[in-house]
């Protein structure tokens, strides 16, 4: 029973704690209402709403202000006592023991609290964008005006540099000033938001007017001044050029000039309209056109300046090549008698003379046409590169020519000292079989040697020839040199196959009483050497016998003899 008493204490206990802390809690709620409630009594927003009303705004904005100042006198003179009194209320209901009443209390005071700041900001934001319009609307109406009085003096003081477009700025700036009373009156009676679009219109016209202002003199002076100058010194030059001799692709000069002259009386009329787009597209294209002209005068009067200098030079090149391929047609003539000529010599130097001669007649008529007063200097300029790159592209022709048939004589002197080289070669082998003394020659050495000689005695025979033809001398040696070292191999081949098996018999000898197979393969390469000429075959037959009786001896017999052996040159 104690402990359900002490129970039941300690419960009462806890509601009593928590009621007074809910009461305190509560308590420091309604102290920081009524710290909300004097700060929205001490809301600037009233200074705000007396400033409004010293504006001296009439209509709309004024009607605004009075409208915002009556809701400021709602709230201070009902809505916040009313607050207070409900605060009142609340702090006496803290004290108590009934914290429903008291939460609802305090819900009830801090909605009208938030109700009533917020339509503070509402209050304090339209006079704020009310007095912020009247300034612009204020601001705007001095700038203009004083925009309008530099445009105005501009116009004035500056009447002949705008040409014909004076009447329509002086127009424009009439109609500026008008919309602009317009909209003086309506930002003087507060009627902001009918004065806000006229002020963007006026703002957009006014900077139209005033780059008008600052484009037109420039564009004025070009079709006024600069360019109709440029065309009668375009027009002098061109005249004068025509004087001196000067000629031109496509003549359309006087043309041109008289269509660009009314495109610029075309283009006074777009100013006196202040149409600057259509005034600069055509100002672009008169430009273009004009420094067109211009570009092609001064192209012709700068080939006039190359033609004067290389078209002397010129001249002496293509004499000086007309001279050397002459001198190259008579050498050919000269050679042609001794030599043939296979690789087109002839005809080439006639190709050269042809393109000389071309280039030679139209060099001509050029100097004509200057003569005559006709030149179109750029064409003739270029002809005059084209005819030098010609020029010097024949001239390492004529070059290659000559210097094909300068050693046609040397060459027919190295190929008689060769021949007589070949020849002497031919009788040094020879001489080498004959001082051997073998008992013969192989049948197919002897035709091998009579084919190498009959062709020494070909080229002997071309050699004598009136007319030569070095080409086919050249094979012929180049034949013979291959045939000669060919022969040369077949006669080391021969003397060194005779040589060994001379060797191998002598050696063999000792063992032909002891030996029967040494005595017969003696027998029978004795038969080779001496009555068959198989000199290769009687060395075999011996070697074959040898190694059978002392292996290795043929190869002591040969490295010995290689190793003693002469060595022989070709030439």
């Amino acid at each position: 029973m104690l402990n359900v008493i002490i129970g039941i204490l300690v419960i009462i206990v806890i509601i009593y704690l928590a009621v007074v802390i809910y009461q305190r809690r509560s308590l420091k709620q309604v102290t920081a209402m009524e710290g909300e409630l004097n700060r929205l009594r001490k809301s600037p927003v009233v200074h705000a709403l007396h400033h409004g009303q010293q504006l001296g705004l009439t209509g709309p904005a004024a009607q605004q202000v009075q409208q915002e100042m009556a809701r400021y006198e709602q709230l201070s003179k009902k809505q916040f006592p009313k607050i207070k009194q409900e605060l009142a209320r609340t702090q006496r209901a803290t004290r108590g023991l009934n914290i429903l009443q008291t939460r609802d209390d305090l819900e009830l005071v801090r909605g009208d609290l938030e109700q009533a700041a917020h339509e503070l900001d509402e209050i304090q934001a339209t006079v704020t964008q009310i007095e912020a319009v009247h300034e612009k609307h204020r601001q705007a109406v001095s700038d203009l005006e004083q925009r309008y009085q530099k445009l105005r003096k501009e116009l004035l003081t500056k009447n002949a540099a705008f040409g014909p477009a004076i009447d329509a700025l002086e127009g424009k700036l009439s109609q500026l000033e008008t919309a602009f009373s317009d909209f003086s009156q309506l930002a003087r009676d507060g009627e902001q938001e009918e004065a806000e679009p006229k002020l963007n219109t006026l703002e957009t016209e006014t900077s139209e007017l005033e780059e008008l202002v600052k484009q037109l003199p420039a564009l004025y002076q070009l079709n006024h001044d600069q360019f109709p100058k440029q065309l009668a010194e375009i027009s002098d030059t061109y005249q004068q050029m025509k004087q001196a001799g000067f000629a031109f692709v496509d003549d359309d000069f006087l043309a041109t000039i008289q269509s660009l002259r009314q495109l610029i009386a075309e283009n006074n009329e777009n100013i006196k309209h202040v149409d600057l787009e259509v005034i600069k597209d055509q100002d672009d294209e008169l430009e273009n056109a004009i420094n067109s002209l211009y570009d092609r005068l001064s192209v012709e009067l700068d080939a006039k300046k190359i033609v004067d200098q290389k078209s002397p030079v010129l001249t002496d090149f293509i004499a000086h090549a007309q001279n050397q391929n002459q001198l190259l047609v008579a050498e050919l003539d000269k050679l042609s008698h001794n030599y043939t000529l296979e690789h087109g010599e002839q005809a080439a130097a006639q190709k050269f003379a042809q393109q000389l001669q071309a280039i030679s007649d139209q060099h001509q008529q050029d100097l004509q046409a200057i003569a005559e007063k006709q030149a179109i200097y750029s064409q003739i300029s270029n002809r005059l590169e084209q005819a030098q790159q010609e020029l010097t592209q024949i001239e390492k022709q004529q070059i290659a020519v000559n210097d094909s048939i300068a050693d046609l004589s040397q060459e027919e002197r190295d190929a008689q000292l060769a021949l007589d080289h070949l020849t002497n070669d031919l009788h040094g082998i020879h001489r080498r079989i004959e001082n051997y003394n073998l008992p013969g020659i192989p049948d197919d050495y002897i035709d091998y040697f009579t084919m190498v000689s009959d062709e020494l005695q070909q080229l002997e025979q071309t050699m004598k020839q009136a007319k030569l033809s070095m080409d086919d001398v050249g094979k012929q040696l180049q034949q013979i040199r291959k045939d000669r070292d060919s022969l040369q191999e077949k006669t080391d081949d021969l003397l060194d196959q005779a040589r060994l098996a001379e060797q191998v018999m002598q050696y063999a000898n000792r063992y032909a009483t002891s030996q029967p197979d040494i005595a017969e393969a003696l027998k029978q390469a004795k038969h080779l050497f001496e009555i068959n000429y198989r000199y290769r075959d009687s060395l075999a037959t011996m070697v074959s016998a040898l190694d059978k009786v002392e292996p290795g001896a043929y190869r002591r017999l040969e490295n010995n003899y290689y190793r003693n052996k002469p060595t022989t040159t070709n030439s």
